[in-house]
């Protein structure tokens, strides 16, 4: 099982550090409120399709200057599409809210009469829970959004008692590009009381409108015992005017100003956006924050398995804040044995916490690297820590270089030998231009009964990249599960992992493997330079499951009173034992095949030569309707949806709910439903078979999912003008699992 990063609680309590996770390495939350963060801004960018820097006459050499394209949010359609129907809901609150002389109150989202909801997961709770709740301008005299200057600053972001540091650290590191924040908050009335964000998902961008009504940790004046209400003279006013007041009073993240409130409404939108804010603070993955934030393509790597760490400095880390963006973490360290509930740190970095990468740069000869704790306090105690002996008087005049300056607000500078030493787990996420177009194909997968050997055959893409010039382009292939944080309280119980191979139509081996991050992570993906052409991606499933015959998940029972000694009642642990008993027994020239072949599979390659054999077969004979019954037999083909960069997509139109990532492609016999074709029955098909009914899916068996299916889907990122097309196959099981 992957390491599992820790839920902090708060320092004031004192308890032992838990460990609790999620599927795909280290889970970072955090508890603690911390007080300040620090961070420059460094040059404004744009990112909307194709704002691009102006033509400059350069004038000394009398020339224009080469436009360049922004990295930032993921310019598409849906971009455009969202961008404009969260304005038009806000506008249109807004005016709706003034006429009636109203401030907006989420009927969506609303902290004060529906609390139980906006807190509480189905499994899933929030343990701190606020005392009040108050509108922004109750807190803060004159409340701002941004800083004068309208920009937003990591200096604001100061978590607060929800465990969703990977999710701060994610607007920590989104913010060291400035300008990038803003265009998340795509409208807002502070007057009346209403914001307008987007975030990115699944199926593209989508829009959450929020109020400014927030949660404060200190009660109303007639809550207060008489002692308390000694303390202020019991004086209601001044009781309000003195504790009531200040993001200090915020129980959730706050910013690090007095009268700032980014931070915590777009906490609150991004807590709506997963149905409540247990569900965002259970922990969770930095790197897929930033996607939901910027819509890029993330992954992550472990610093021990970096290969040649000068070119890790050269190719990524040394790019920060231009195409790419870095957080990181460390493992959570064991307590020692003679002090079980200590919490130990390493040099002052917090185990099972999120860090943002701010900056890295080279100075006098040396490579530094600054981060950043969205706690805003605890920081790195070890060489070139603020004060250290390193700082001499000849580095000290160094630091503006670096953008840093002294003090306990959470932002240390390491050197890049010890940031490699002590951090294990690097996030990187990679940014894209308006040059940028994405296709993708979703499907629901049969995941093979236990206990099954893990094999390739029962699911491949073929994808198709467009030829625009003789040069090679740039793809990335990322396979996905569903993001499920807004269900994972109903989540079945299997878990699956997976790897996959890219190859060439016509080729036997593949260019390229992936696989998950780290295993039963939610994706994992592939950047190559191709030429334009046919190739096949091709998935291998693994799942996870306890096989124990008590569990109401069981698809097999085993005597375990017949071997009391078993200690690993593992679905995949069986199936491979099982898969290395039958390879063995079938060197035997009588071996009996019957009933054994579930635990056989067949060879990537042998895979790759049957399609071969059946596309060179499809070429050379004629289509009849036999051929259509075979191909029924063998398996289903569903064709995915592509997106256009904005520019390309046409004039933006308000979204629809249930949308896809792109266009439809409507086959002639039938009608395109999302991503999945239904056939149009004929004029003369049977009577029966029109009137027959499709029961509903009882609610029951959703929230009890016994994990026979898994939802995943190929994205494919190209740097061309059309989309990449992409075809999902799905074979039959008797086809996959029974060789």
């Amino acid at each position: 099982m992957p390491p599992k990063r820790a839920k902090r609680p708060a320092r004031k309590q004192e308890t032992k550090q838990e460990r609790t996770g999620r599927p795909g390495g280290p889970k970072v939350q955090g508890d603690k409120p911390p007080e300040s963060l620090g961070a420059e801004p460094r040059e404004r960018t744009r990112s909307r399709s194709r704002l691009r820097r102006g033509d400059r006459k350069d004038k000394k050499k009398g020339k224009k200057e080469k436009k360049q394209p922004q990295v930032g949010l993921f310019v598409t359609k849906e971009l455009a599409q969202a961008i404009e129907t969260t304005k038009s809901t806000v506008e249109r609150i807004a005016r709706e809210c003034r006429a009636k002389n109203r401030r907006f109150r989420d009927p969506e989202f609303d902290l004060e009469y529906d609390q139980w909801r906006c807190l509480h997961g189905y499994s899933q709770q929030t343990d701190v829970v606020g005392k009040d709740v108050q509108r922004v301008t109750e807190i803060f005299d004159h409340p701002e959004f941004f800083l004068p200057g309208g920009a937003a600053q990591s200096t604001a972001i100061r978590q607060g008692g929800l465990g969703d540091c990977y999710f701060l650290s994610a607007l920590a590191t989104v913010s060291s590009l400035p300008g990038l924040i803003e265009k998340i908050c795509v409208a807002r009335d502070e007057q009346v009381g209403i914001y307008g964000f987007i975030f990115y998902q699944d199926r593209g961008w989508v829009g959450v409108i929020v109020d400014d009504m927030l949660y404060t940790k200190i009660p109303k004046y007639e809550s207060l015992d008489q002692a308390q209400k000694e303390v202020y003279h019991e004086d209601k006013e001044r009781f309000n005017e003195i504790a009531r007041k200040g993001g200090q009073v915020l129980i959730y993240a706050k910013a690090g100003t007095s009268h700032e409130t980014w931070v915590p409404i777009i906490e609150k939108a991004y807590a709506k956006l997963y149905g409540c804010y247990a569900h965002i603070g259970s922990g969770g993955q930095t790197r897929e924050a930033i996607e939901d934030l910027t819509g890029g393509v993330a992954s992550n790597l472990n610093a021990r398995d970096i290969l040649d760490v000068d070119q890790f400095w050269k190719e990524e880390l040394s790019r920060v804040n231009k195409d790419r963006l870095f957080a990181c973490a460390l493992d959570s360290p064991d307590a020692p044995a003679d002090a079980p509930w200590a919490d130990p740190t390493v040099q002052g970095l917090i185990g099972g916490h999120a860090y943002a990468v701010l900056r890295a740069a080279e100075v006098n000869g040396k490579r530094f690297v600054v981060l950043r704790n969205p706690w805003g306090q605890s920081e790195w105690t070890g060489p070139w820590s603020d004060g250290s002996k390193e700082w001499t008087a000849e580095w000290l005049k160094l630091l503006p270089q670096l953008k840093h300056s002294f003090g306990d607000d959470g932002q240390f500078v390491m050197e890049y030998k010890d940031f490699l030493r002590y951090f294990t787990d690097i996030d990187r996420v990679l940014l894209f231009n308006d040059t940028w177009t994405v296709a993708s194909c979703w499907l629901n997968v049969p995941i093979a009964p236990i206990p099954a050997a893990p094999a390739y055959g029962m699911l491949s893409f073929h994808v198709n990249i467009p030829a625009e010039s003789k040069n090679k382009t740039k793809v990335i292939f990322v396979l996905s599960q569903l993001n499920n944080r807004s269900f994972e309280s109903i989540e079945k119980d299997v878990r699956i992992t997976f790897e996959f191979s890219v190859v060439k139509v016509g080729e036997l081996g593949p260019i390229a493997t992936g696989s998950c991050d780290r295993p039963f992570s939610r994706s994992g993906s592939v950047e190559l330079d191709l030429e334009a052409g046919d190739y096949m991606v091709y998935v291998k499933l693994d799942q996870i499951r306890n096989v124990d015959p008590n569990s109401d998940y069981s698809d097999w029972n085993i005597p375990y009173k017949s071997y009391p000694n078993i200690v690993n009642p593992s679905a995949r642990v069986i199936s491979r034992i099982l898969t290395n008993k039958v390879k063995a027994l079938s060197l035997t020239q009588n071996w009996d095949t019957v009933g054994e072949t579930d635990y056989v599979v067949k060879s990537l390659e042998d895979i790759i030569k049957q399609d071969l054999e059946d596309m060179n077969a499809s070429d050379s004979e004629e289509e009849t309707d036999e051929d259509d019954d075979d191909d029924d037999d063998s398996g289903s083909s569903v064709a995915g949806e592509a997106s256009k960069p904005a520019s390309e997509a046409g004039e933006a139109k308000p979204s629809t709910e249930g949308a896809g990532d792109g266009e439809e492609k409507k086959p002639e016999d039938g009608v395109t439903v999302g991503e999945v074709t239904i056939p149009v029955p004929d004029d003369d098909s049977d009577s029966e078979e029109e009137e027959e009914e499709v029961s509903p899916v009882e609610w029951v068996d959703l929230i009890e999912d016994k994990g026979d299916e898994a939802a995943l889907g190929l994205r494919v990122y190209t740097q061309t003008k059309d989309p990449a097309l992409v075809v999902g196959r799905i074979k039959s099981a008797d086809e996959t699992w029974e060789l």
